[in-house]
């Protein structure tokens, strides 16, 4: 009974924001009593995970651009401040207004609305890092709003209307309240009930529900119907252990394949077990001191902050480099082919891919990095053999 009742309570998320109406307010509100955090926060990518298209979002030229992937051909044009994409296929031509850009540091999605309200996500993709154009295979059968959109603006709500879907949402792009959950209260509490009025993550008592507020987002999974991608109704502060099924898309060894799935990897890692929080690696509110990913310092020098290492044996060979080459691989895809760092913090050794039969089917640490033909897996396998003996991890 009693952990019938706990489970119960999990799922309606009893240890979060107090019960009664908290509406969401937006980030400017916020401002007025955290200015350097929401500068801080202004300067992630966080805010601009999702943008209305305009000259100043559209990182790419507009004007009649044609172009031809196979039967397939698209016309890129603009009708006054309105951009659009014309689609010709087998032997039928429509036109879609790009009303939403999605992403723009890995990849830039285009999305569209249809007349019903559903919001589909165009063929044609920029791949950024690759400088090229690809096609994705998202159009024309994934719903934006069911598997997508939770993760991309902050309070959204759906609502069928027959056959027309209403979508609101307070802000575009992951604002604070995404993180913190709903504003109102907070705002209209007095001094003494700050505090008790807002989520921070940071507090959280137990270590895994206060992943869950990065995990919502950065972790590959569906909810037990299958409909929606991301935890439909999550609220910082709740579990969605049991309203969220995570499906990563691994490789054999269990790294991750795909994008997104960070927090499957943290959950199998040793810092999972050990209560380092991604915030402990990772700046929240600011860009971060030395690249993209916002991490609190550059390269090694993050790692050495908590790990002791001896420059012996393979760390030895590899002194010049950094921790995260073999411990956190790129495997995975975003955009181009394994630009993605496993976050299970732990080398994947040449074994798994002779073991497998290729670096395509299964990658590993060595290869990432050693992909001449003078490097194949069963050279570099030998020379780690030879170097870790003795070694004590």
């Amino acid at each position: 009974m009693f952990k019938r009742l706990l489970i119960t309570a999990i799922i309606l998320g009893l240890w979060s924001l107090p019960a009664g109406a908290n509406s969401y307010v937006g980030s400017r509100a916020c401002k007025r009593c955290h200015p350097q955090i929401y500068r801080g926060w202004r300067s992630t990518l966080h805010p601009y995970m999702l943008k209305e298209a305009t000259d100043e979002t559209l990182i790419l030229p507009w004007n009649n651009v044609v172009l031809r992937f196979g039967r397939r051909k698209f016309r890129l044009f603009r009708r006054g401040r309105e951009f659009w994409m014309e689609i010709t296929h087998n032997g039928k031509t429509e036109a879609y207004r790009v009303k939403y850009i999605l992403g723009g540091t890995w990849k830039e999605l285009f999305i569209t609305e249809l007349p019903n309200g559903e919001l589909r996500i165009l063929p044609l993709s920029w791949v950024v890092e690759g400088e090229k154009w690809d096609l994705n295979d998202y159009w024309p059968s994934t719903l934006y709003q069911e598997k997508c959109m939770g993760c991309h603006v902050t309070g959204l709500r759906l609502e069928r209307r027959g056959q027309r879907l209403v979508t609101r949402f307070r802000e575009l792009g992951i604002g604070c309240e995404a993180c913190h959950g709903p504003g109102e209260k907070h705002i209209e509490a007095p001094a003494e009930k700050k505090f008790e009025t807002i989520v921070n993550p940071a507090r959280i008592p137990n270590y895994r529900i206060a992943a869950m507020v990065c995990g919502a987002c950065h972790s590959r999974g569906e909810t037990p119907d299958g409909r929606y991608r991301y935890p439909r109704g999550y609220l910082p502060g709740q579990s969605f252990e049991f309203t969220f099924i995570l499906k990563p898309i691994l490789y054999p060894d269990g790294s991750p394949k795909a994008n997104y799935e960070q927090y499957n990897d943290w959950l199998k890692s040793n810092h999972s077990r050990a209560g380092v929080m991604c915030w402990d690696c990772h700046e929240v509110h600011s860009k971060g001191r030395a690249n993209r990913f916002q991490t609190k310092l550059p390269g090694s020098l993050l790692c050495r902050k908590c790990h002791q290492v001896k420059n012996k044996g393979v760390h030895g060979i590899h002194s010049v480099n950094i921790c995260v080459g073999c411990h956190m691989p790129l495997v995975a895809r975003r955009g181009l082919v394994r630009d993605i760092h496993s976050h299970q913090f732990r080398v994947v050794f040449p074994s798994w891919t002779l073991k497998i039969g290729s670096f395509e089917k299964q990658p590993n640490s060595c290869n990432a990095c050693h992909f001449h033909r003078k490097d194949p897996p069963e050279r570099l396998e030998k020379i780690l053999e030879y170097s870790l003996e003795g070694l004590n991890f």
